[in-house]
């Protein structure tokens, strides 16, 4: 079964209930935007790795060939609004 973005958002809105979930896709290659409380104190790195544990399993069973992961406090998400 080939997945796309909504199918992704999905996937992960039960681990970030609270969380802005955006998602693209081209083929299997997809891009993630995630805006959670749960990231504030985190390195960049530990934040990505708290969504590839959960999709981890996409990737093996090739649903998933690529993944770009912003992750994103809700603080740093509306800077980047302020901004644009």
């Amino acid at each position: 079964m080939s997945m796309n973005a909504e199918d992704l958002i999905t996937f992960l809105q039960p681990h970030f209930p609270d969380a802005l979930i955006q998602a693209a896709n081209q083929g299997n290659k997809f891009d993630v935007r995630v805006v959670d409380i749960s990231f504030e104190g985190k390195r960049q790195v530990q934040r990505q790795q708290a969504v590839y544990a959960l999709v981890n399993e996409l990737i093996a069973r090739g649903d998933i060939h690529a993944l770009n992961i912003q992750a994103l406090t809700p603080e740093e998400w509306q800077q980047m609004q302020a901004e644009q």
